[in-house]
């Protein structure tokens, strides 16, 4: 076996003189399979010679639509996510469901479809819980018809076509490869939700042998301020705003902090003086409490663009 391919495990049985084999990624799905099978036959269950199941695993295809499935998986996600992961998990449910709709009579813009599943489909409350302008709704009801069945991601054709559309912008052009991974992420993880309810026999996306995008970690140096542009930086924005309001100078503790500290923006904006040990010489530190990203409103509980995270 080669070192990078991943174990599976399989099933064999015979009905009726012809061979039946199923193969999974974990013993352990490979054992449950097979106790299902020698469960039913004390059971006096008869079995197919065509699929060599019985009657209780003959597989029933889900009827459920992606569509329908991705608004139950938001719903469960939303309450304990993040601000900006669920931004981030509203980008990548658009992104598939966009991908996963039949050509049908009426179609909207894509553009339409993907301001009515970014702005009201895929938040909470959901489309059905609040008012929604009457064109949004009919957009949301021709997708919601248009969807196809979640049970077509276990087709390997459609999850590697659902899975190559995540490394394309709207313009056509490659998506940066940390985007990809973020919305790949997404949808592992929903297939797995999938897979919990029963829906899916197992998760499909990571069965795919995907070419996955590189993430680099080189820094460009024609990206970064050196210690010289840091510090005519900070000299410019110091004359910003009247002296009174105190403005230019907070913007300098705000990029001095970035720069000098290494802190992220959210984190330099919630910098509190109790977070800084400043001794007379030498290096101080910040013990920081408290991030504070700015997000949408659509994003928050509390309906405001910043929030809060300790």
């Amino acid at each position: 076996m080669s070192p990078t391919k991943a174990p599976s495990y399989g099933v064999r049985w015979s009905v009726a003189g012809n061979v039946f084999s199923e193969s999974f990624r974990s013993k352990a799905l490979a054992d449950h399979y097979r106790t299902k099978l020698m469960r039913a036959m004390p059971e006096g269950e008869e079995f197919d010679t065509e699929s060599g199941l019985p009657a209780s695993m003959e597989e029933k295809k889900s009827a459920v639509s992606w569509y329908a499935f991705a608004l139950r998986y938001l719903a469960m996600k939303w309450p304990h996510a993040a601000p900006n992961t669920r931004d981030g998990i509203n980008e990548a449910l658009t992104s598939v469901t966009l991908e996963l709709l039949d050509e049908r009579a009426g179609r909207p813009s894509d553009e339409n479809i993907r301001r009515a599943l970014r702005n009201w489909a895929f938040v909470l409350p959901g489309p059905d819980d609040r008012e929604v302008p009457e064109d949004v709704r009919n957009v949301l009801h021709w997708v919601s018809k248009a969807s196809r069945p979640l049970a077509d991601l276990a087709e390997a054709a459609t999850a590697r076509t659902v899975l190559d559309s995540l490394k394309l912008k709207l313009d056509g052009t490659a998506a940066a490869a940390e985007t990809v991974w973020r919305k790949r992420r997404t949808l592992v993880n929903a297939a797995n939700y999938a897979v919990d309810l029963g829906e899916l026999r197992e998760n499909p996306i990571t069965a795919v042998r995907w070419q996955k995008p590189k993430v680099s970690n080189q820094v460009d140096p024609r990206v970064v301020a050196n210690p010289e542009q840091a510090r005519n930086l900070l000299a410019a924005v110091s004359y910003v705003g009247g002296y009174r309001r105190a403005r230019g100078r907070r913007l300098v503790g705000l990029f001095a902090a970035m720069y000098f500290g290494g802190l992220r923006p959210a984190e330099a904006v919630g910098l509190a003086e109790t977070d800084l040990n400043l001794p007379e010489q030498g290096w101080g530190s910040a013990l920081l409490h408290r991030t504070r990203p700015s997000v949408g409103k659509q994003w928050t509980d509390s309906g405001r663009p910043m929030t809060t995270a300790g």
